[in-house]
């Protein structure tokens, strides 16, 4: 009799998956947890790089020089769009900064932190004034996307401000226009307004007014000067010239953000390692247990199959399939839950260990989760191996009479 081919096989092991459904659960829920805990640290790490590639991409500049003691304030901003409000003198410091060899352009920015209209979103959010003249971060967006300049009452948002163009927001008591949104970055400037800065001078006026608290800025400063670099120019040494040059400022550049993020997501991955190794032991020797009773179960039923003809890896082929099998569906459920848990608990994580985060492209998810299903499913037919192999050893009498 000829033993029957792969579909015979399949067959047979998804019954045997289903004759002790307690068990294959038990297994199904152990392989998930583990796939779940793999792919949301995967997610994380690719979210987060992409998030930092994108903000720093949007943010076009090279340098961020800010007043002293203001850098942290600054990446907590960047980063996670938390408010922030600090000033220094602008002009003399702008015009120093332009006379660093180096510097291809300089523009300064206004920084104000405001509580939020009502028709946009709750709390507390930031203000964002950029030089029309010098401005090389919003200008070129504008050029490209809405193809026109900012009206003296208009307004551009970051991604996660709610409304639609043509909604007012008030600020200080003063009414704006929402012109456009920004695409996302996953970093601070999704909750972001900018505006030009003579219309921060202009809320700053009325608020004396309109405003049941003023807002005050000293005449003349300035919240941050962003640099753009010449081609070839080094960003830490035109930084340290900056420093030794002007007194009471501190240089960030994009390079520094990059490495804080990175020192941030390696100190979440660091608490997530060894979790991971201890279920992944765990899971792999909950399968060489699960597939050693198995395999001794069936012993005879493996007899029999090579006394029918089946060779030695016909008749064991059943239970290292039922190994991958398992552990493949174990595998998708761990995607599945751990996507949708991670999507739960997302900004608590990033707000935790002060982490940007922007879900990386369709195919790259994709490609994490069938790399993800693709480990646990080999890893279930290597647990499987070692009693498969045992098996194929014995001849059909000895597998037979081995009760």
């Amino acid at each position: 009799m000829r033993f029957s081919e792969r579909p015979g096989i399949l067959r047979l092991a998804a019954r045997n998956l289903l004759r002790n459904p307690g068990r294959t659960l038990v297994v199904l829920l152990g392989v998930m947890v583990v796939a779940g805990t793999a792919f949301a640290g995967g997610l994380i790490g690719r979210g987060v790089s992409f998030a930092v590639s994108r903000g720093l991409e949007r943010l076009g500049a090279d340098l961020m020089v800010v007043p002293e003691g203001a850098a942290e304030k600054t990446h907590t901003a960047l980063v996670m769009g938390l408010p922030t409000a600090f000033y220094m003198e602008g002009a003399g410091r702008l015009e120093a900064i332009r006379a660093v060899e180096g510097v291809a352009a300089a523009s300064p920015q206004i920084f104000v932190e405001t509580l939020a209209s009502s028709a946009c979103c709750t709390g507390h959010l930031m203000l964002v004034g950029y030089d029309p003249e010098t401005d090389f971060t919003v200008k070129p967006w504008l050029r490209q996307n809405l193809k026109r300049e900012l009206a003296p009452d208009e307004v551009l948002v970051g991604n996660h401000i709610l409304g639609v163009t043509g909604d007012p927001l008030l600020f200080y008591g003063s009414t704006f226009r929402l012109a456009a949104r920004l695409d996302p970055t996953g970093m601070g400037m999704d909750e972001t307004v900018f505006l030009p800065a003579p219309a921060v001078w202009e809320i700053a006026e009325r608020s004396r007014e309109l405003a049941t608290e003023p807002l005050e800025i000293p005449q003349g400063h300035v919240s941050a000067i962003l640099v753009k670099l010449e081609d070839g120019a080094d960003a830490a040494q035109v930084a340290a010239e900056i420093e030794r040059r002007l007194d009471g400022v501190t240089v960030i550049t994009a390079g520094e953000i990059a490495r804080s993020v990175a020192d941030d997501l390696s100190v979440l991955m660091a608490s997530l390692l060894p979790v991971l190794i201890s279920l992944v032991l765990v899971a792999v020797l909950l399968f060489v247990i699960l597939f050693f009773a198995i395999a001794r179960e069936r012993t005879r039923e493996i007899g029999l199959l090579r006394a029918m003809g089946a060779t030695a890896g016909q008749a064991t082929g059943a239970l290292v399939l039922e190994a991958g099998l398992l552990s493949a569906l174990g595998g998708l459920a761990g995607v599945l839950a751990g996507s949708a848990v991670y999507g739960l608990f997302k900004e608590a994580i990033m707000v935790s260990y002060t982490l940007p985060f922007l879900y990386p492209p369709g195919a790259e998810q994709t490609l994490l989760a069938a790399a993800v299903v693709a480990v646990a499913a080999a890893g279930g037919v290597l647990a499987a191996a070692v009693p498969a192999r045992r098996l194929a050893r014995l001849e059909p009498h000895e597998a037979i009479h081995a009760h």
